[in-house]
């Protein structure tokens, strides 16, 4: 006979096992090949989503002066080298367009950056990231492209950045079921393996007895495990390849997925299937004897145990001390694998120690059966005997229950923690952003159909030790209205009743509603000190003659001296809204007339000299918003700014009285406004400019300051005494109270985007700050935000967002209605940038969680079907393999229904204890490991409130639910198998 005809013959003897180990490899490659599919065109959904951001796609765009026409066209091409040299290879379209200037003869001309998003992949994010990052800066170097200036502008490089660290976490993150999907497939194959072995046993002794040698044996398994393996893998590429077609996952994805994971299946079980056939020839060849008493097995069982143990606590212990596979480093994060394998490692020593237990307490089961009547105890004693073969279904029950338990938790974590998250992120139920520039009043907004309030809301974002900080200032009478806290409104009431309060502006002087211009009567003057005489803000003035006769000999100093002459002083004053928000009205500028010649006595001028005289000056008011309660807004009175002239080489000093202010409302009425009535005091500390004020205005708004600069000094500040002075309560979030180790009534120092650091005093400590963008955060009242900022900085930003809340009824749908509202108003708004529109349900974020969840699903779908092959392999064998042992017991009298019985109880003890172990082991490592894992790919909002992460193990639950009916199916058939073999055998006894 052949070789070829034995290897046939030989294969067609054990062909049920081997199409069982076909069918696994199938089922491994087409679980491999669909999660590697799945994930790539899931990961090019989020480059899409991030990209566009549910419109259409970033961009990054230049603008210069257009070159002369002889040196155009080298300007295009310098340009366009840049940009290929910083953004090549990542696709994308280069558009020129030239812009006409209205108040200038030379255009400007623009290039417009623009990626085709469909054809970025992960690899081009990084480069529209750092090419946008570095444009501004290669352009400025190359005069032949910035002709005087350049500007670059457009949010392609954020975009692209976002989108990079949400493909960048779900890719680690997805590594974690692909690697326990690896561990199921391993083990699936090993265990069958094992099983074939043994029932080859006698065959490969009797053949090393007719003179095979271990290396022909192998040889002949390996061709034999060849076929069988490739015919299995092109099997399971083809139902992946039908799984992603119907999916819709394009081509190139297609490809990129399929074969690598039918090639890498094929091969490892291969190398299984010919180490385990190679052992078994060599252990025959060596004449060696089995190890009946089973002491070396239960010692290198033990063994494992330890060391599967050992590797997994390390493993568990990198995953946790990081959150995720995802490990950060100075240049951003790196996958890191030992974490990454941490779950397969803790179910696969789960699955060892459960194998290990397996003997001693099926004996001690045996033994308690012993005492009584009844079958049980042949089931107990056959389990007990038959560990090798019963270790199989244990091992791929345990692993395929524990990845349906993690991959349920990940599911459930991640979507619970995504809606807590965008509860939290978005503030109110829908937030509009608009950078550098405020959103509009927010009776616009609560105007819009479906819109219940909404609020202005200035973010001010820094960093304490690195670590990065933001402060959220509110109104405190919106707060409860609008804000929204991790389950909703709820939440919210705590913050709103620490920060009530009166308010940093209840003692300041306060416009009529409908305030439309002021009148300011005002007493002062300005000079230039003589030093000769005295020095300081009381010295003398010095004489327009002696100042001509010093500037005289030099032309500079006296054209320094002409421009004094000629300048003005300009005046600011600030006013508060009823948000607390400030705009800055100016009033009309005195006219410098240190000469005191005719050009200061016009109608028209407001001379301002050596000597003392009163001016009217002018402001034109805006309209103010409506107040909370939809009452007709009024303007507070919050300081007073004053810009003096350079004075080179010259020390000047001014005085100045506001003696009167008149309102006139827009029904032409006038008032008189108290600005006397309450004290006024510098808004800061200034060594060089100082308030002095006139005893003949008592406390009102009257001033002195010095200035000895060279140049046109910071405005000098007068602001109503108090205001912004005192820590302005703050609420913190946990985690930046116990960073800053403070509690509550302490007082602390919060860090701000614009000028120094914001002194607070603690009111409460929460485990969330809505609308935080920063597990590290702070909530204080918008008007106590502005007004410490107004005495902190010379300029102060203003509210850049606005937070809506939606009726009561709106639902979710409703919530997306109002946020397209929100934006097209915005939009239609003149001079307007373009904003960000976000929701409390998350809509239009990047959902970088999406990929991983679906590498779970299918990884714990593909664990269930290996587990229930094997299950039914080792069923398959044992149901042949024991046919004597039926006969045998029939003949004794044991009744065939009760045979068929009996070994289905032996399944159900060991698969239901392998469930029930699997189960237990996978709820441990998903409380262990599923929150951490979701938060690291919830890269669409930037915190993560982890005080309010809810554990959810049980949702999702179908695939255990299949492993469940597919156990019970087994053991069904499996009993009656075993009845119909005794009687199929009582029938033949009773013809014979």
């Amino acid at each position: 006979m052949s070789r070829a005809r034995l290897l046939v013959r030989r294969a067609g003897a054990h062909r049920g096992l081997l199409v069982l180990v076909a069918l696994l490899v199938a089922t491994v490659a087409a679980a491999l090949g669909t999660t590697v599919g799945t994930v790539h065109a899931a990961e090019a959904r989020v480059i899409h989503d991030g990209l566009t951001r549910g419109g259409a796609p970033g961009v990054v765009a230049v603008t210069t002066r257009l070159a002369p026409p002889q040196d155009a066209a080298a300007q295009d091409a310098a340009l366009r080298g840049h940009v290929d040299a910083l953004f090549a290879p990542a696709p994308y379209d280069l558009v020129r367009e030239e812009i006409p200037d209205d108040d200038s003869d030379d255009p400007f001309v623009r290039w417009t950056l623009t990626p085709d998003v469909a054809a970025t992949d992960t690899a081009d994010l990084e480069l529209l990231a750092s090419g946008s990052d570095a444009l501004l800066e290669t352009v400025l170097a190359d005069d032949a492209v910035a002709v005087r200036g350049a500007e670059v502008t457009g949010d392609l490089g954020e975009r692209a950045q976002d989108a990079a660290a949400a493909t960048g976490a779900s890719s680690a993150v997805a590594l974690v079921p692909m690697l326990v999907l690896a561990l199921a497939g391993v083990v699936a194959v090993a265990q069958v393996a094992r099983l074939l072995a043994a029932t080859r046993a006698g065959e490969v002794r009797l053949l090393v007895s007719r003179g095979a040698s271990p290396l022909q044996l192998t040889a002949a398994a390996a061709a034999e495990a060849a076929v069988v393996l490739l015919a299995g893998a092109l099997v399971g590429v083809g139902a992946a390849a039908a799984v992603l077609t119907a999916q819709g996952v394009p081509g190139s994805s297609l490809t990129g997925a399929l074969a690598p994971s039918a090639g890498v299946t094929a091969a490892v079980a291969l190398l299984v299937l010919v180490a385990v056939e190679g052992m078994q020839a060599r252990a025959a060849a060596a004449l060696r004897l089995a190890d009946t008493a089973g002491r070396a097995r239960r010692a290198a069982t033990w063994g494992t145990v330890v060391l599967v143990l050992v590797a997994a606590g390390v493993a568990l212990w990198l995953l946790r001390r990081y959150g995720s596979p995802l490990v950060p480093t100075p240049d951003g994060g790196q996958t890191d694998p030992a974490a990454a394998a941490a779950p397969a490692l803790v179910l696969a020593a789960a699955a060892a120690v459960a194998v290990a237990l397996l003997g001693p307490l099926t004996r001690a089961w045996a033994a308690t059966a012993a005492r009584r009547s009844g079958t049980r105890v042949l089931a107990a004693r056959q389990v007990s005997r038959r560990l090798a073969v019963t270790a199989v279904p244990v091992v791929l029950v345990v692993v395929a229950a524990g990845s349906v338990v993690l991959a349920s938790a990940y599911a459930g974590t991640g979507q619970g923690l995504r809606a807590t998250t965008a509860h939290v992120a978005a503030g109110g139920d829908v937030r509009v952003v608009v950078p550098g520039a405020s959103p509009g009043p927010a009776a616009a907004y609560e105007a819009l159909p479906g819109a219940a309030a909404a609020a202005p809301v200035r973010v001010a974002e820094g960093t304490v030790d690195g670590v990065a900080v933001s402060t959220t200032g509110i109104p405190t009478d919106r707060i409860a209205p609008v804000a929204r806290g991790p389950a909703g409104p709820q939440g919210v009431d705590e913050i709103a009743g620490a920060l009530r309060g009166p308010g940093p502006y209840a003692d300041n002087p306060r416009l009529p509603a409908g305030t439309t211009g002021l009148a300011l009567h005002a007493t002062g003057q300005y000079y230039v000190v003589d030093e000769s005489v005295a020095a300081g803000v009381a010295g003398a003035p010095a004489s327009w003659a002696s100042l001509e006769e010093a500037a005289a000999p030099t032309p500079s100093d006296r054209a320094r001296l002409l421009a004094l002459e000629g300048s003005t002083i300009g005046l600011t004053l600030w006013l508060a809204d009823p948000d607390g928000q400030l705009v800055g009205v100016d009033v009309e500028d005195l006219d410098v007339d240190l000469d005191g010649g005719p050009d200061g006595g016009t109608a028209e001028a407001r001379p301002i000299g050596p000597d003392e005289g009163s001016v009217g000056l002018r402001a034109d008011v805006p309209p103010a918003p409506r107040a909370a309660d939809g009452a007709p807004g009024a303007w507070t009175v919050v300081a007073l700014d004053t810009r003096l002239p350079g004075s080179p080489g010259r020390v000047t000093t001014l005085r100045l009285a506001v003696d009167g202010m008149d309102a006139t409302t827009d029904d032409g009425a006038t008032s008189a406004v108290d600005v006397g009535g309450v004290d006024w005091t510098p808004a800061r500390d200034d060594p060089a400019a100082d308030a002095v004020f006139d005893a003949r205005q008592g406390t009102g708004l009257s001033l002195a300051t010095q200035v000895e600069y060279d140049a046109m000094p910071a405005p000098f500040r007068v602001m109503v005494a108090g205001t912004g002075r005192d820590d302005l309560p703050a609420v913190l979030s946990r985690d930046l109270a116990a960073m800053l180790d403070v509690t509550t009534g302490g007082s602390t120092d919060l860090p701000l985007d614009a000028g120094p650091p914001l002194s607070v005093r603690v009111v409460d400590v929460v485990d969330v700050v809505p609308g935080s963008r920063h597990p590290e955060a702070a909530m204080v009242g918008l008007g106590e935000l502005q007004a410490a900022s107004l005495r902190l900085s010379t300029v102060v930003p203003g509210a850049e967002e606005m937070w809506v809340r939606a009726a009561p009824d709106a639902g979710p749908a409703g919530v997306d209605r109002l946020a397209t509202e929100a934006d097209q108003a915005v939009a239609q708004a003149a001079g307007r940038e373009p904003a960000r529109v976000t929701t409390s349900s998350g809509t239009g974020s990047v959902d970088a969680a999406g990929p991983v969840r679906q590498a779970f699903g299918v990884a714990a779908l593909a664990s269930v079907l290996l587990a229930l092959v094997g299950v039914g392999a080792v069923s398959v064998a044992t149901v042949r393999e024991r046919r004597g042992e039926v006969a045998v017991l029939r003949a004794v009298g044991v009744p065939p229904r009760a045979q068929g019985t009996s070994r289905a109880l032996e399944l159900v003890v060991v698969a239901g204890a392998a469930l029930v172990t699997g189960l237990l082991a996978g709820w441990g490592l998903a409380a262990a490991v599923a929150p951490g894992l979701a938060a690291a790919t919830l890269t669409g909002f930037a915190v993560v409130p982890t005080a309010v992460t809810a554990f959810a193990p049980w949702a999702g639950l179908a695939p255990g639910l299949l492993l469940a009916v597919g156990l019970a199916a087994v053991v069904l058939a499996v009993r009656a198998a075993v009845t119909a073999q005794a009687r199929e055998g009582s029938y033949r006894e009773e013809v014979r």
